[in-house]
């Protein structure tokens, strides 16, 4: 009543008497509007903004004192330990503004709306700004239960329109929700409004155009196993110096992503990660992988001067949050060839300098500089969901159509639409030679309904 100026009586009708949700910062509770509307009322903790502080400015504390061992000890790392804590602080203080949390849900709803996403099964709750304070937030109250409590079944069903919406904000719009916790994804009962509801916006993120570019780069690198041009990627990501000695961290990348790439969660990660030393369970390969993983941590300590961005960090939460929704679903789930469709799709798409370059390196052959028709396949196929992976199922290959690829129509029809405008303008200057090698392969088994005696591509015959 403090913080809406008047009776509870004045604005509902009804109030829960006790909170049908809580958590460390606030409470909520179920309500009824004068107008009839249900609605969620978030009210925040008594004198919670004087324990956070007193919690941080102890945390800061300790950091500095880490840094300052760090500097001493291992000066060759390059993590700034103070200025990750500073960006959770950040995170902390604006969370606990209810103002800035409105803020941030209704900028979401209104950049996933014109990405079209939220006619595609994501639903963000109305904020009523009227009724918010810095303590209180009331927002559309919505039924349905935690996406992390479905059965396996629907978690995949619905995990796949989470992952395309958080991929959306991390790498096409730069504004991404970093606490999709199981609490924070809502399968909606009313189907009608979509498929999955966001909820709780009060910690967010930002990513400048440069390192959403970088990180697509690194998706499809990492994927492609890559990892000579992944080293460029983490140096323009700021996670690595121009000066590292890549003969140390090319290794050490294989060791420590692959696993990851594989799928499967930490407990999958871990047996990957012992099979990869040799730690067969036996004793003498305890030891000897022991060893080796020591000398890698080691050389990581001593040679590999990396640094983690403050940003960095809460993309990571949200990745690990997302991955653990998604593994309940699916035991064997991977973020990275999870994401690749639709960084394919994003290859093909934007018209940017920057993502044609990317492009370019996928198409390109590095031998003749020619377009490798095998390649432009394997990335239509990939964009479309279907994708050739190497031998033991794990990383793209790019050189390898699918066997059961798209059907030529579809892939022509996706060539022609405004999905393919990036590949299209590459494509001006090698028409002709694209064209014929079309025609002659016949797409064979990428496109499996290709015939032999093919029609001249439309979308060519129209450029040239």
């Amino acid at each position: 009543e403090s913080e809406l100026g008047c009776t509870l009586g004045e604005v509902f009708t009804e109030i829960s008497e006790k909170p049908v949700a809580a958590a460390s910062l606030a409470q909520v509770y179920k309500a009824r509007r004068l107008t009839g509307e249900w609605v969620a009322v978030k009210i925040q903790r008594p004198d919670v903004l004087s324990i956070v502080s007193k919690d941080l400015y102890v945390l800061r504390r300790a950091a500095e004192v880490y840094q300052g061992l760090i500097n001493q000890f291992a000066p060759q790392q390059r993590t700034d330990y103070v200025a990750l804590l500073n960006e959770w602080a950040v995170g902390f203080y604006t969370e606990l503004d209810f103002l800035n949390e409105a803020a941030n849900q209704r900028k979401l709803k209104t950049l996933l709306a014109e990405q079209g996403l939220l006619s595609e099964g994501v639903y963000i709750p109305e904020v009523y700004e009227e009724l918010c304070t810095r303590r209180l937030l009331v927002t559309e109250w919505v039924d349905g239960i935690k996406l992390s409590e479905c059965p396996p079944e629907e978690i995949n069903e619905y995990i796949a329109v989470g992952q395309e919406c958080f991929l959306t904000q991390l790498l096409q719009v730069g504004f991404f929700h970093s606490d999709p916790h199981p609490g924070n994804i809502i399968r909606l009962d009313d189907q009608s409004k979509g498929k999955i509801a966001l909820i709780d916006f009060g910690l967010v993120a930002s990513l400048e155009q440069e390192d959403m570019d970088n990180i697509v780069s690194a998706v499809i690198h990492l994927a492609n196993k890559d990892y000579a041009s992944l080293v460029d990627d983490f140096i323009n990501l700021k996670i690595l110096p121009e000066d590292c000695d890549r003969s140390k961290v090319i290794p050490l990348m294989d060791k420590a992503l692959s696993p990851y790439v594989r799928g499967g969660g930490a407990k999958k990660y871990e047996a990957e990660l012992r099979k990869s030393y040799g730690m067969d369970g036996s004793a003498s390969g305890a030891v000897g992988g022991f060893q080796a993983m020591t000398q890698d941590a080691l050389t990581v300590l001593n040679d590999i001067p990396f640094s983690i961005p403050p940003y960095f960090a809460l993309i990571a939460r949200a990745v690990v949050t997302l991955e653990g929704v998604a593994l309940i679903g699916n035991p064997e789930y991977g973020m990275i060839m999870e994401a690749y469709p639709f960084v394919a799709r994003k290859l093909l798409r934007e018209d940017r300098p920057e993502i044609q370059k990317a492009l370019q390196e996928v198409l390109y052959s590095s031998e003749d500089g020619t377009i490798t028709v095998d390649r432009l396949i394997v990335l239509l196929n990939s964009a479309m969901g279907v994708i050739a992976r190497q031998a033991g199922g794990t990383f793209v290959d790019l050189d390898s159509i699918p066997e059961q690829g798209v059907s030529l129509q579809r892939a022509l029809s996706y060539l022609a639409s405004e999905e393919a405008t990036s590949l299209r303008n590459i494509l001006l200057d090698e028409a002709v030679g694209a064209s014929d090698l079309l025609l002659r392969q016949s797409l064979r088994k990428g496109f499996s309904a290709a015939a032999t005696a093919a029609p001249r591509l439309p979308f060519l015959s129209g450029l040239l």
